[in-house]
C-alpha cells in the first residue's frame, strides 16, 4: 500500500510539472489531427471521435472514402494513433 501511495504521489507531482497550457493542447491537437487525416489516406477524411489522450499519444477515428479505384468510392473509416509531441502516425483499419 505504501508503494502505491509514493507512486500517486510522484505520478501527481510530476504530471503538475509539465503541466501546458490550453494554447499549447490546441496546437498539439490541431497538428496531430492534421498530420492523421493526411496519413490516413482517405478521401474527404474528417475525424469523427477525438482526440482521446493517452500517456504519449494521441488517438482519433477518421472516416473518408477510400481512394482505390476498385473499392468504388465506399466510405471506409480508420484509426490514428499518433505519439507526441513528435513522432509517426500509425493507421489502422477501423470496422
Amino acid at each position: 500500500m505504501r508503494h502505491i501511495l509514493v507512486f500517486a504521489a510522484f505520478a501527481f507531482l510530476n504530471v503538475s510539472a509539465h503541466a501546458s497550457s490550453p494554447d499549447a493542447w490546441d496546437a498539439l491537437y490541431k497538428s496531430t489531427q492534421q498530420a492523421c487525416l493526411q496519413k490516413s489516406g482517405l478521401k474527404n477524411a474528417k475525424v469523427i471521435e477525438g482526440p482521446l489522450l493517452f500517456a504519449g499519444d494521441v488517438l482519433y477515428k477518421i472516416r473518408g472514402k477510400w481512394p482505390q479505384a476498385h473499392m468504388q468510392g465506399k466510405t471506409g473509416k480508420v484509426y490514428c494513433l499518433h505519439p507526441y509531441p513528435n513522432g509517426e502516425p500509425e493507421i489502422v483499419d477501423a470496422r
